[in-house]
């Protein structure tokens, strides 16, 4: 059913960023009458003329793009904008459009209605479905269930390919899986593995260290082996995986890798993401 056919104020709103941050954001608003498509497809014409001279606001926080991605994935809020709404006397619903404008440029990738913005939108194809979106498939009401997520997204896998003896992919796996946790936790940054392990997982039982579980990482992601650069030339010491039998075993030659428990690594890191959910 359409709204309200009389003229009222719709809004163009900008956000903009600056060297990867926004504090700013723009609303310039026009009084018009037709439908809400009609408003929308004035608004997006208008775009490129209404941003240099839109009237500008602080946001509540500065956001990085994928922070304020994530602010819409979320909600779609548009309380970020509530002082400008007063300040234009918008309508309890107003009709309006979003644009990122960066360094400058107008940025568009996808345009979306005003509901929260999520991932099967993107994905949705005519007659092929879509894939589901995490937010949606794991959180009921406003709470996240956050241990089904990581067994979905990892330890379900992991489990499947350890009960079928594929020891080298299941361990490839929970390395992966140590890589974005510690993504997640710390960005992009040098060191977010063995920190991540450090601040949440108890591998002292295991008698070895993030730092040669870091080298066991790089060696058995990227070529399957146990001879990471810095193995190789002696800094670190190789560590190799082991199934079955007790939680440690002694090492048999200098010169051999430290065994570790692969099952037991499993369950202790298992241990150290509760810790981390709950930190």
């Amino acid at each position: 059913m359409l709204r309200q056919m009389s003229p009222e104020r719709i809004f163009n709103i900008f956000i903009y960023f600056n060297e990867g941050i926004a504090i700013e954001y723009g609303m310039r608003h026009h009084r018009v009458g037709g439908s809400d498509s009609d408003k929308v497809t004035l608004l997006l014409a208008r775009i490129e003329q209404d941003h240099p001279i839109a009237r500008r606001f602080r946001l509540p926080r500065a956001f990085k793009p994928d922070e304020w991605l994530a602010a819409f994935r979320h909600s779609g809020d548009l309380g970020y904008f509530e002082e400008a709404f007063r300040l234009f006397r918008a309508p309890a619903v107003p009709v309006f459009c979003v644009t990122s404008i960066v360094d400058g440029t107008i940025m568009v990738d996808r345009q979306i209605g005003t509901e929260p913005f999520r991932g099967d939108m993107v994905t949705a194809r005519e007659g092929r479905g879509a894939m589901r979106d995490y937010l949606v498939h794991y959180t009921t009401e406003n709470t996240l269930r956050f241990t089904e997520l990581i067994n979905g997204d990892y330890f379900k896998a992991i489990r499947t390919l350890f009960n079928a003896e594929l020891y080298v992919s299941c361990a490839k796996l929970l390395m992966s899986c140590v890589d974005t946790l510690s993504f997640v936790e710390y960005g992009d940054v040098p060191g977010n593995f063995t920190k991540w392990l450090d601040a949440f997982v108890d591998l002292a039982p295991y008698r070895i260290t993030s730092g040669e579980l870091w080298e066991f990482r790089n060696s058995i992601l990227h070529m399957s082996n146990l001879e990471s650069r810095k193995v190789v030339s002696g800094r670190v010491s190789p560590i190799m995986p082991y199934v079955g039998g007790p939680r440690t075993m002694p090492l048999v030659m200098p010169n051999l890798p430290k065994p570790f428990n692969l099952y037991g690594l499993i369950t202790t890191i298992g241990d150290g993401i509760g810790r981390w959910g709950e930190a």
